[in-house]
């Protein structure tokens, strides 16, 4: 049995991310006769995995997806699924790359056309 509480000192990740999770169905937790949120031990690994998954910029919606591609051991795995969505979200990446770099040509340029007053 572990508590919300205990589960967010031991993932790094606070109480209010993981009652959001919990909502979403991206952690398992069962609630105890008090209202309580028990959860097992292996929901330490869940929570790496979510903030994995958040880290490498995908959104919770897509999370919840891809969450199901990885092995009980906590590797990701080529599924379709994971392929997809990681290639997309290479394609969005690349498509802010270019348009923070239209952003920045244009903003140099206005830069060496400054008048000096």
């Amino acid at each position: 049995m572990m508590l919300i509480n205990q589960l967010a000192h031991r993932s790094g990740v606070s109480t209010r991310a993981l009652r959001h999770y919990d909502q979403l169905g991206l952690l398992s937790s069962r609630r105890l006769d008090n209202g309580y949120r028990d959860f097992a031990d292996c929901a330490v690994e869940e929570v790496r995995r979510i903030r994995l998954l958040l880290d490498i910029g995908l959104g919770l919606q897509a999370v919840a997806q891809v969450l199901p591609c990885f092995t009980p051991d906590g590797e990701l795995t080529a599924c379709p699924t994971a392929r997809e969505r990681l290639r997309r979200q290479i394609s969005e990446l690349d498509g802010s790359i270019a348009e923070l770099q239209r952003t920045r040509g244009l903003l140099a340029g206005a830069l060496d056309n400054l008048i000096d007053s």
